[in-house]
């Protein structure tokens, strides 16, 4: 009877272990995940791309002479070389879609004084030129009324912040 009560207690045995393993290698992937989440979190140090909605002040981009229609900029430090910087997120007020050129307008006035706060010893410099990400007619209707300032030289990439 002894030979027969052993087999049934190696099964149990074997789940067990089972479970241990597989509870173990949970956590690791969610310790690995989790360092992998925190290290994508911070795209400025990591150089990762960001989407436009989700830029910051501070924050020095590449990919702005590549595409008319920017959903996500490689985010770089800006001690390297870049093309802009974010200067300003502003919001414009709630309402009926204004148009593209009234939108526009209303994204320039916006940046154009926010930037005299951020960089006054930039605003007399030639070559920097403000550009500015808005709401499409379609994000608009949804809710969205964040405007994204970016500082750029057209001309060259800068290094370093324009921040003064």
């Amino acid at each position: 009877m002894t030979s027969a009560e052993a087999p049934s207690r190696q099964p149990a045995r074997g789940l067990l272990v089972f479970g241990v393993l597989f509870a173990v290698v949970i956590v690791v992937a969610a310790v690995v995940g989790a360092a992998v989440a925190l290290r994508g979190a911070d795209a400025s140090s990591s150089g990762g791309e960001v989407s436009a909605g989700k830029l910051a002040v501070g924050h020095c981009v590449d990919g702005l002479r590549e595409s008319d229609d920017v959903a996500a900029l490689p985010v770089l430090p800006c001690e390297q070389p870049h093309e802009g910087e974010v200067f300003a997120i502003v919001e414009l007020p709630a309402g009926p879609y204004p148009g593209v050129d009234k939108l526009g307008l209303q994204a320039q006035q916006e940046c154009l004084a926010q930037f005299e706060d951020y960089a006054p010893s930039s605003v007399a410099d030639d070559k920097v030129e403000l550009f500015y990400l808005h709401p499409t007619e379609l994000s608009w209707t949804a809710g969205d009324r964040g405007v994204t300032c970016v500082a750029t030289d057209p001309t060259t990439k800068r290094t370093g912040s324009l921040k003064g």
